[in-house]
């Protein structure tokens, strides 16, 4: 009987790793396993740069050897269904002339071995503009085509997939299609180029109703390099039910279809369809989920309905979700652990907040119980940043580690929010955000005003270039691309003031006083943005563009 292996991973409050069995992975393409043994990627999520500094995640934090691959989260897809980046932090000239994915894709110098994949989608991307492109053979094509162009040219080493879901007869049959072409079409790139074959995976369901009705496994499963099963979120606060987020096992009072809510069953049901073992890697959650409850003194509060969520926690800012770590502090603050005998995972409770989550406990018992039909290993979830507080009693702590900002961002320590200009030149800029810096590059052509706060013409800058000499910031790689948006002036605006992120998605709005405005909307907090001179924001495709005033939405 094989054994599953843990390892408890640091990425950022919404990233994962992955792992499958040691024996079966000889049958894996080397491109996909390099070390022989298991693997074991993990999501980096772009927005996990803009949390309170100690929640705060950055690319140059990630300890070398604790991936095999990194999926970006996320890449989206403009109307004409080619790709696009998501944020502006990702593209070349919006961080200190690199960006995100440049930043990301550095790591592989020092970890040798490290493969990097564009994740294209997300919960909050939704369906309508894959079922739209999936619909025809020309939309497929352009999309792949365009993907393949998108990881090439942001150095990428393959293509995620991650479509929150492909549901009904049509749509699966779209989606099959899609996933066969997809992987065609990357074989032919690598062999008319003679390069390394890009990477096909996906992020796939674990519950039952959208496994039959999304997936065609038996035609799916070859063209797949591998495929992360998002084996947590079987309950939440969402419909008020107190459930496990991610349960190994089912329970004696539940009923279909609750009854194959849990990562034992799951695993098995995909198995059983068609997926092999050896391709199928299990999302294992480093975060919890929790509850207000209505009757605080309720024995066993299990499947119980009407409550609400938990309370915002400090970091995570979104009601009914906490990082690990911020559950390790609530044990500390005197909150009781529990064991499930059933689910054989814990909880806990402080008066009305009841959580769910995972440990140390937890994860052995994931990855060492052996299963009669042996279902893959492996763990995608959210993981959590570096906690700075003891550790309590069966709980497993991640291993601190130093990051020091360079010099130029200590700028920021005593400053409030906002712009600042930089030493560097008068083009570039210093964003301070919670008292860390971030070095930002005016437009091509514009200069940053200190009095104004963001950039303008030379001759309105009032800036007076006295640096004979000083260090060039790299120069960003030519695009053909417009950015998103570009960030050439944007300050903070917290929750309550004239635009409230409120119970909005994570994504871009219209600035309705404005429409050469925008916010972007990150974990409740808004943060505002001013287009380039001459264009405006199109809340149609997220973007700048030479819309006129006349045609911007009010």
């Amino acid at each position: 009987m094989t054994r599953l292996t843990a390892i408890f991973c640091i990425i950022a409050t919404t990233a994962a790793a992955f792992y499958e069995f040691e024996e079966d992975t000889k049958s894996l393409d080397k491109r996909a396993n390099r070390n022989g043994k298991y693997l074991r990627p993990c999501y980096f999520t772009n927005w996990a740069q803009y949390r309170k500094p100690r929640a705060k995640y950055m690319p140059e934090d990630y300890i070398p050897g604790l991936c095999t691959h990194i999926l970006f989260a996320f890449g989206w897809m403009k109307e004409d269904f080619t790709v696009k980046a998501f944020d502006p932090a990702d593209l070349p000239n919006d961080w200190a002339g690199q960006g995100m994915y440049k930043r990301v894709n550095a790591l592989k110098l020092k970890d040798p071995g490290l493969k990097t994949l564009i994740s294209i989608g997300g919960w909050s991307f939704g369906t309508r503009l894959f079922e739209e492109m999936a619909r025809t053979d020309a939309g497929r094509k352009t999309f792949i085509d365009s993907s393949i162009l998108f990881a090439r040219k942001y150095d990428f080493d393959g293509i995620d997939i991650d479509w929150e879901y492909p549901k009904g007869p049509e749509v699966k049959d779209h989606f099959t299609a899609l996933i066969n072409e997809l992987r065609a079409a990357v074989e032919a790139e690598a062999t008319g180029f003679g390069r390394e074959r890009l990477l096909v995976t996906a992020a796939v369901s674990a519950g039952i109703a959208t496994i039959d009705d999304a997936y065609d496994i038996p035609n799916i499963a070859k063209p797949f390099d591998f495929v992360n099963l998002m084996s947590y979120d079987f309950w939440g606060a969402w419909d008020g039910v107190v459930g496990m987020n991610s349960p190994l096992y089912s329970r004696s009072d539940l009923t279909p279809p609750q009854r194959y809510w849990n990562v034992d069953w799951a695993a098995k049901h995909w198995v059983e369809k068609g997926m092999p073992r050896e391709k199928l890697l299990i999302g294992l959650g480093t975060y919890g989920r929790g509850f207000t409850l209505t009757d605080a003194n309720r024995e066993k509060p299990m499947n119980t309905s009407g409550n609400q969520p938990a309370k915002i926690t400090e970091f995570v800012q979104e009601a009914g979700v906490a990082s690990y770590y911020e559950l390790c502090e609530m044990l500390i603050g005197g909150a009781q652990r529990h064991w499930h005998g059933e689910h054989q995972v814990p909880y806990l409770t402080n008066g009305s907040q009841w959580w769910s989550y995972d440990d140390e406990e937890s994860f052995k018992k994931k990855v060492t119980t052996p299963l009669p039909t042996p279902p893959p290993e492996t763990s995608r979830a959210p993981m959590v940043t570096n906690p700075k507080v003891p550790t309590p009693p069966g709980v497993i702590m991640p291993n601190p580690q130093t990051f020091t900002l360079p010099a130029s961002m200590n700028i920021c320590s005593a400053k409030t929010d906002g712009f600042y200009k930089s030493d560097a030149s008068c083009s570039h800029f210093i964003l301070c955000l919670d008292g860390s810096g971030y070095p930002m590059t005016c437009p091509s052509g514009l200069q940053f005003s200190a009095t104004k706060g963001y950039c303008v013409q030379p001759k309105n800058s009032g800036c007076v270039s006295t640096f004979s000499s000083f260090t060039t910031l790299p120069t960003p790689e030519p695009s053909s691309e417009k950015p998103i948006v570009v960030t050439s002036e944007s300050i903070v605006t917290e929750s309550g003031s004239r635009f409230t992120c409120g119970e909005k998605l994570d994504g871009f709005y219209s600035d309705p006083k404005d429409c050469a405005r925008f916010y972007r909307c990150v974990a409740g907090t808004a943060y505002h943005f001013h287009c380039s001179p001459g264009t405006f924001f199109n809340p149609k495709t997220s973007d700048c563009d030479s819309v006129s005033k006349e045609q911007c939405p009010k």
